[in-house]
């Protein structure tokens, strides 16, 4: 079962429409989505769009979206989410390969992805998306780590397939940026991973909320004072800028 937030006075993100681990996305989404502007009127690529969720939530804020994804059952129901917050004539969606986007050069003002780049070469991915980049526009990449204790713990008990996968290092993270002129970049969730505790093993939906509430804030206050501390988070965000 997954706890649905309410957006904060802070927030504006639709916590519905984040779908995976939202109380773990929420802040990422709080950090780049003011990255990103005002979207009216922007045109933006959502790579691995899944359910449609992300497409949704930047469709609503004005912004025209195509996303893609290789799963044509995830795109009929991304269809008919959009369809239901309205947003339908503002959203298309389309089976495709990320790491070969049939788009021309200079077509996007945004790419979005979240936890898609992992099953890709981060390079070639890289390259492509700068091609299909309009010049000022960003790329943002919202992905898991790879050095993260206990999820690597997790991942190697009971994921049988994520050996194959290409989790984020720093280094990788870098190789990311290199295709771009500027890359930004902030990770997420060091010792707040261990909140899940009470919500997957004993479920204790006080407990969960009270120890995620204060983890959260110990993680700020840990990866300011102990930035090297960032490679053994969960989440990183890259805000990847074409000139």
């Amino acid at each position: 079962m997954q706890v649905k937030l309410a957006p904060t006075k802070s927030s504006s993100v639709e916590t519905d429409l984040l779908l995976w681990w939202e109380d773990f996305y929420l802040p990422v989404f709080e950090y780049v989505l003011p990255k990103m502007g005002t979207l009216e009127g922007k045109k933006i690529l959502e790579l691995g769009t899944g359910t449609g969720g992300t497409a949704t939530l930047l469709a609503k804020r004005g912004a025209s979206v195509v996303g893609i994804d290789l799963l044509p059952f995830r795109l009929a129901e991304a269809r008919a989410r959009a369809a239901e917050h309205s947003v339908a004539e503002a959203v298309n969606f389309a089976l495709m390969d990320a790491m070969h986007l049939a788009f021309p050069d200079n077509t996007f003002d945004f790419i979005i992805s979240k936890s898609v780049l992992v099953f890709t070469d981060h390079k070639q991915i890289a390259k492509e998306c700068y091609r299909v980049l309009k010049p000022g526009g960003k790329a943002i990449f919202m992905e898991n780590m790879r050095h993260h204790p206990v999820v690597w713990l997790y991942r190697k008990m009971f994921l049988r397939y994520s050996g194959k996968l290409r989790y984020f290092s720093v280094t990788d993270i870098e190789t990311v940026g290199a295709e771009f002129e500027k890359l930004e970049h902030r990770e997420f969730h060091l010792s707040a991973v261990s909140a899940v505790f009470w919500q997957k093993c004993i479920s204790i939906p006080l407990f969960y909320r009270w120890s995620l509430r204060i983890l959260k804030a110990m993680d700020i206050s840990l990866l300011k004072c102990l930035p090297f501390l960032n490679r053994f988070c969960w989440v990183t965000a890259m805000i990847c800028h074409k000139n």
